[in-house]
């Protein structure tokens, strides 16, 4: 038989007087100890203190942090009990021999947070176990269950509903499990009323003139996530409404709340006041916001394959010449102006060609596209012979990869990693060709990632840092948006994958291009819509490219055997020996680049130029 309740009382019962009063001892304090002189006395005092949260917390946070992580090994264990030899089994690797692991067992136990457990009746187990009490396993699993949903809790209109409304209840019902179904299909009907389009926009309506003013610019400015001292900056004191009447305001609207966020522990910026729009309010009213004030966009900047084709040009480089790098690995001054002079420059400067190449120069690395040989000089290896070759989109894909996990930017890496994977979520069900105002989208990735951060994770990833001592977060909400908008700038703008909207010299608005919408949804380019890219060869050899739903492949296919003079809304190439030599040096024959011009062709190509294109193809 085995009991489900391992408490306190139960694992003390053969416990001798003295081993009682060392546990009491441990627990209260000797002086308190001694002043309870039952035995019973001093177990439920115990037990009380075990179920104190508070108490609980900072002994586990005080123990050594070998003996904290022998510690979890027995929480997430069955019934919080586990036998010696399957223990040594198990977590061999973590201590240098069995006796290792006993004293560890045996120090658990002094400090009153493990008890033997040799019964079968209670552990089910043959030979010795141990087992913490469920008055404490279940104090440390409440707060850890109450810490990792406390972000949602605060931050989202449904979290704010089950407490106020629905968890308690449950929690307080005799009939736990009918009741549980019953309160949980309620809070849904209740949430999916509350987070309707029409009904957040009656709450909205009702708020006090002041209060929505403030409501409005935590929005547009901050994302709906905003501290005091923010607010305090762009409004008059006079006119900024006390925190606790914007709390009252929103929480009766069921619009948000103010209140602090210890965000610390997640490597977060934390705010001791901050006035919050529910996640679900702020994306409802953002996106209502866009389609009525849509970006005046006075110029589109767009880059297509532009990043995938200099990557070729930088793999042709090393072929053609010899480059150099230093021993630190980084290219020689000399070799990093040639080249940079060699690639197509981002439009609008937001990354410039010296940056462009240590990016390109740090991809190739990482993917192993080139090899650093004898002499110090640089080769592209078979993989980056392949890579060149190989379809836009294949390439791009790869390049989006590695640009997720790129570390060089501002900002947090464990969060913006994670942040940009939500917002490539949000964008792949965004309009293609739509323009929204810049900030939107890295707004509501940044409240949809806190809204669903793994507390457990984060904090466990956090904690080592502030072991070491001296370390302070930095990073604000504010500056979580700004630093993802800085990597949506820098990087999925370069790869093509949204164009940029400008009005008086600097970005207003972003959308998700033709080209991007195609290769997040896995679909080539060409496949998007009804139309197909063609040029026209003119006897001077100039190429014109007009532009169809393929254009970024079509660019990208000439752009390997010919010399790209402008990309406007429509592309302009020059055809000569050189690069139909560098062309067939990569690969191509001459009969693949005249069936990409001749197919592509409104008129047939002028007998000059295929004369002479099938001449130099053949001294290559």
């Amino acid at each position: 038989m085995v009991v489900s309740r391992l408490i306190l009382r139960s694992l003390l019962k053969t416990a001798s007087e003295d081993a009682v009063l060392e546990i009491a001892i441990a627990w209260l304090g000797s002086v308190n100890a001694t002043k309870l002189t039952a035995r019973a006395t001093q177990i439920a005092a115990v037990a009380s203190a075990m179920e104190n949260e508070e108490q609980a917390l900072a002994r586990i946070a005080g123990l050594p942090r070998k003996l904290q992580d022998l510690l979890e090994t027995f929480l997430a264990a069955p019934l919080h009990a586990c036998p010696v030899g399957e223990l040594f089994a198990t977590q061999a690797r973590n201590f240098k021999s069995r006796f290792d692991l006993d004293a560890c067992l045996s120090a658990l136990h002094r400090e009153g947070m493990l008890f033997p457990a040799t019964d079968r009746k209670w552990t089910g187990f043959d030979g010795p176990g141990y087992a913490v009490p469920l008055e404490l396993a279940q104090c440390i699993t409440a707060h850890r269950q109450r810490t990792r949903s406390a972000l949602k809790d605060v931050l989202t209109l449904q979290g704010h509903l089950d407490v106020r409304y629905f968890r308690q209840r449950a929690a307080k019902s005799s009939k736990a499990e009918i009741a549980t179904d019953k309160h949980a299909e309620h809070a849904r009907k209740i949430y999916k009323l509350y987070s309707m389009e029409s009904s957040i926009a009656a709450r909205r309506l009702k708020l006090p003139a002041q209060v929505a003013a403030v409501f409005t610019a935590s929005l547009l400015h901050h994302g709906g996530l905003s501290t005091w001292e923010d607010l305090l900056h762009e409004f008059d004191v006079e006119d900024l409404p006390d925190p606790e009447l914007m709390r009252k305001c929103l929480l009766d609207a069921m619009l948000g709340t103010t209140g602090p966020l210890p965000l610390a522990r997640f490597g977060i910026q934390p705010s001791d006041q901050a006035l919050i729009v529910f996640h679900e309010v702020a994306l409802v009213e953002l996106q209502r916001h866009g389609r009525a004030h849509p970006p005046q966009v006075e110029e589109t900047l767009f880059c297509g394959g532009n990043l995938a084709t200099n990557i070729g040009r930088f793999l042709r480089e090393l072929q053609q010449a010899k480059v150099l790098f230093t021993a630190d690995g980084e290219l020689f001054k000399a070799s990093q102006k040639r080249i940079a002079s060699l690639l197509l420059p981002v439009p609008g400067g937001f990354l410039p060609l010296e940056l462009q190449l240590e990016l390109l120069y740090r991809f190739c690395l990482n993917r192993r596209l080139v090899d650093r040989r004898g002499e110090r000089g640089l080769r592209p290896t078979p993989l980056g012979l392949e890579f060149d070759r190989s379809p836009l989109a294949a390439q791009v894909k790869l390049l989006l990869q590695h640009m997720l996990e790129d570390r060089s930017l501002p900002g947090e890496a464990f969060h913006q990693v994670r942040l940009r994977r939500v917002l490539l979520r949000m964008l792949r069900r965004s309009e293609p060709m739509q323009w929204q105002e810049l900030t939107i989208l890295p707004f509501l990735a940044r409240n949809a990632y806190l809204a669903q951060l793994d507390g457990a994770q984060a904090e466990e990833f956090f904690a080592a840092r502030f072991q070491g001592g001296g370390y302070t977060p930095t990073e604000t909400l504010q500056q979580m948006a700004f630093n993802l908008l800085l990597w949506v700038k820098r990087r999925l703008y370069p790869l093509g994958i949204v164009d940029l909207g400008m009005r008086d010299g600097r970005p207003v608005g972003l959308r998700l291009s033709q080209f991007g919408a195609g290769l997040l949804d896995a679909e080539p380019a060409g496949k998007v819509g009804g139309t197909r890219s063609t040029v026209i060869v003119n006897p001077d050899f100039e190429v014109l490219l007009f532009p169809g739903d393929d254009v970024h492949e079509a660019v990208h296919a000439i752009d390997r055997f010919s010399r790209r003079l402008k990309s406007d809304h429509v592309h302009q190439f020059k055809l000569d020996e050189a690069s139909i030599r560098a062309g067939v040096a990569e690969g191509l024959t001459c009969e693949q680049i005249l069936h990409e011009l001749t197919d592509r062709a409104r008129v047939p190509v002028p007998q000059n130029v295929l004369y002479s294109l099938e001449e130099w193809a053949g001294r290559g």
